[in-house]
């Protein structure tokens, strides 16, 4: 330490002197800086869409459905990518032609040059605890960094409603095809209803079937009445007598209005051995009927909102605070680059003191032992 002391002692004019220069040379290189202002404009969480009518039609579906149909919750996640897309920033370059203000010209690709300068300046950050998104810029001159954040907003707002827009006419389109889909399966459902009422007399199968069943056990009971008085008749008057021949007669059409009932041929029915396979027919073509009812009940509301939505003008991006022309710059901090200057090259200065009265402290005993060793 005593060393480093008597070293330090032994060079303080040339330590102080470099330090001076240093901060001398600081402060005029950073005069030369020119200053930068830094403009900023605020944009508000963009608001859900839809309500109303897509609202209480999406509560009817599962949430899953609805949440693919809403196609809510992007919050700001759209609006950072539009900005720090690529073909926003290039619009920026053009509208302001960048490549000549940031003195590009001599790059080997001036354009790309200017768009990654752009990027290192503007800035878009998210507060999360006010719900508003940030867009800075930053620009030699006060008036130009304010226009280029308003345009970044206008850009934000420009390709924003293009989105929403082709959203809308997409699920429009989506919303419509399956609605005209639905459409067609029911008129399609109801053909085939149609078609087996015409092939198998059927209206109402459960109706039917009990007239039916009700029309045999009469037709039965007939039956069984006309036994019983052809058979009285038959042992007490012989098989010649006209009342037995009448009794018989009215036997024979009892008999034959079982069979035709049996056959299906009164009731309008295939028949008792047909009925069940008629039933199950008809079960699935009304099941069908209610499915596609169903779903053009679902889709229709929808198709209507999307279209409602296509219709009308797409949200703007809520502006909270347009960009004004900054009085104050931003940088350089010419205060901190001149103290960090002196600072470092006093520090350097110190360590170089040392080092050099080391190495000739040092120096004589290793040439010494250099020269013995050869």
């Amino acid at each position: 330490m005593w060393w480093a002391g008597s070293v330090l002692y032994r060079r303080r004019w040339w330590i102080v002197g470099a330090t001076v220069l240093a901060a001398i040379a600081s402060v005029a290189i950073s005069l030369q800086i020119p200053n930068r202002y830094r403009a900023e404009t605020r944009v508000l969480m963009p608001e859900d869409g839809g309500g109303g009518l897509m609202a209480s039609a999406l509560s009817s579906i599962s949430p899953t459905a609805a949440a693919l149909l809403s196609g809510g919750g992007a919050g700001f996640t759209r609006y950072m990518a539009i900005l720090s897309s690529p073909s926003t920033m290039a619009s920026v370059v053009e509208r302001f032609d960048l490549v000549d203000r940031y003195e590009l010209q001599d790059e080997d690709h001036p354009f790309d040059a200017a768009v990654r300068e752009l990027t290192d300046r503007a800035q878009f950050e998210v507060a999360l605890d006010f719900d508003y998104l940030g867009i800075s810029v930053l620009d030699e001159d006060p008036e130009t960094a304010a226009q280029m954040a308003n345009y970044f907003v206008a850009r934000l707002n420009e390709r924003n409603i293009e989105f929403q827009s082709s959203s809308a006419a997409d699920n429009r389109v989506f919303l419509k095809r399956r609605l005209d889909q639905a459409n067609a399966d029911l008129d399609s459902a109801q053909a085939e209803l149609q078609s087996l009422q015409e092939r198998s007399g059927v209206v109402e199968p459960t109706a039917q079937a009990e007239a039916l069943f009700s029309a045999l056990a009469a037709s039965q009971a007939e039956v069984a009445t006309a036994e019983v008085q052809f058979q009285a008749l038959l042992s007490q008057f012989g098989p010649d007598n006209p009342d037995v021949q009448s009794a018989r007669a009215g036997l024979q059409a009892a008999r034959g209005q079982v069979d035709r009932l049996r056959g299906g041929a009164e009731a309008g029915l295939p028949g008792l051995s047909g009925l069940p396979r008629v039933q199950r027919q008809y079960a699935e073509v009304l099941q069908e009927l209610e499915i596609q009812r169903a779903i053009i009940e679902t889709v229709q509301p929808l198709y209507e909102q999307a279209a409602l939505q296509e219709q009308r003008d797409a949200d703007a991006v809520q502006v909270l605070d347009p960009a004004t022309p900054p009085a104050r710059k931003a940088e350089p901090r010419r205060s901190l680059l001149v103290i960090g200057a002196t600072l470092s090259v006093g520090l350097l200065a110190v360590v170089l003191a040392l080092v050099v009265a080391w190495i000739r402290q040092r120096l004589p005993s290793v040439l010494a032992r250099l020269e013995a060793g050869a």
